[in-house]
Order: structure tokens, then sequence, then C-alpha cells
């Protein structure tokens, strides 16, 4: 290959690449009411960018209770052997995915997926306490399941199965939120590194090891929604969070006076084959 050459091969790839996004404003206005909407569903799992492009999906999914092309590859100079790069699916202005008109699922296969996630948490409380169909100040019902399509610009599709329920004994009433996030391509990262992602990370952090599994537990003392959580990331990816809290602030009712769990019963949790939603 000579200079002319040369100069003509970058001129042809510079002429290919797509250009940069436009700035658009109302971006920040969808991220905002995004924000405000996970907070008060306690969803939000693993820490994400912000949401580009969609609008926060509502009680729908409540009503209903009955997941580009690859990106080319890159040849390392003066190496034949191409490198593959990571798959990007989402684009800007790609419609959502399974005929959805947002973000949320509202039917089919995913919300029966997080009901399942719903009700196997239920079923796994202690003896003693008990999850009853309790509604908020507002009305609405305490219990919560939702999907998510959470894959944002650049990057592969996945999903997040969040389900949020009451806990009561005694006339008191605490909370509990299990998440579920499909493989999303990202990179393994430390046990404590990873649970400290969730809900801001403030807290101390300790690895529990779950017969060779490792699972990172946060607790908070109070500074976060939530007192405590455990988070195990499958071999394939999955990534599996259980956060629990002694006070529901939706509601009226007095916090409960001790955990649900202990330490040890979530992470054990988190890596059961039950509550693992991989697709």
């Amino acid at each position: 290959m000579n200079e002319e050459d040369l100069n003509q091969g970058l001129r042809d790839l510079m002429e290919r690449s797509t250009p940069p996004p436009s700035m658009d404003p109302s971006h920040a206005l969808v991220r905002g009411r995004t924000a405000r909407r996970r907070r008060r569903l306690a969803w939000s799992g693993i820490a994400v960018v912000p949401l580009v492009a969609g609008i926060g999906a509502g009680p729908a999914l409540v009503a209903s209770l009955s997941g580009g092309g690859p990106a080319g590859d890159l040849v390392a100079t003066g190496s034949t052997t191409p490198k593959p790069v990571p798959t990007a699916t989402r684009k800007s202005g790609d419609p959502w995915p399974e005929g959805q008109t947002d973000r949320t699922a509202s039917a089919g296969p995913r919300v029966v997926r997080v009901v399942k996630l719903m009700d196997d948490l239920s079923s796994s409380v202690p003896p003693g306490f008990s999850t009853p169909d309790l509604k908020g100040a507002d009305g609405h019902p305490l219990r919560y399941p939702q999907a998510q399509y959470a894959s944002n610009d650049g990057e592969q599709d996945y999903w997040e199965y969040a389900a949020t329920i009451p806990v009561e004994r005694g006339g008191r009433v605490g909370r509990l939120l299990m998440n579920s996030t499909t493989p999303d391509g990202k990179s393994a990262t430390e046990p404590c590194k990873l649970a400290k992602r969730f809900r801001g990370g403030t807290g101390t952090c300790s690895v529990v090891d779950v017969d060779g599994k490792k699972v990172g537990v946060v607790t908070t003392k109070g500074h976060s929604d939530y007192d405590q959580w455990a988070t195990y990331r499958h071999e394939d990816g999955t990534v599996v969070i259980l956060a629990q809290a002694r006070r529901f602030e939706d509601q009226q009712r007095p916090p409960l006076t001790q955990p649900v769990f202990t330490s040890r019963q979530l992470a054990e949790l988190v890596t059961s084959a039950k509550f693992k939603i991989s697709e």
C-alpha cells in the first residue's frame, strides 16, 4: 500500500462513520421523570446511565398482573486476526421492543416472569412474617411487579425484572425488593463494587461465601431507602439483588422491629436459581 492508497482509505472510513447524535433538550426532562418514578417504585437495581428517549411507564402492569446490528470488527495494527467488538443494538429513535409503547412490558411472557418473581419472593419470607395485599396512603397497591427494557443507546438488549412487596409482623410493616437483571454484556467486577452500585452504595460491604459463590452484602445503618441488600452476579452475567427495609414509607403503619432476613439468608437467596431471570 502506497501513501495515496492510505489517504484514500482514511477518507473512505471518515465518510462511512456515523455522526454523533444531536443534542435534544427534551432528553433531560425525560431523564428527570424516569428517575423520579424509579425512586418511588424502588426500582433501579444496578445503577445505569440516564435513560435516553423514553417515558417511564406506570401502573399499566399492575392492571395486567394476570427482551442493531454488530458494530463491526476492529483489526489490530500489524495483525490479520479480527478482534470482535461487543454488539450494540440500541440506537436513538429505535422503536421499543415487542410492540411496547414505552420501556415497561404490560403483557406477555415478561409480565408472567416478573409476577412469578414476586410470588417466589412472597413465599420465601420466614415464619412469623406475612406478605399481605396492602395499599399505600395514595390507594396504590404496595405489591408491585415491573418488567422493564433497560438498554440505553449503544448497549445490547437487556431487561430488568423487579418485585416490591410489603412484609408484616405484629401490625408493623417493612419492605422487600427483588431485582433480576438479564446479562447486559458488561464486564464482571468484584462483589462489593457491584453491590455498591445499587441505591448509591452508601454503607459498609462484606463478602459472604455461599458454597463458593461470592455475594456482596451492604448494610446502610439507616442512610438509604433500604437497610441492607445482597447482590450476586451469576456466571452468565445475570445480576440478582435482594433488598430489605424495616420501614415502608408509602403507608402509615409502624416499621418492623427486626430485619426480615439475616445477612446470610439474603446472600443465600440471591444465589438461588428461582430468582435468576436471564432472558
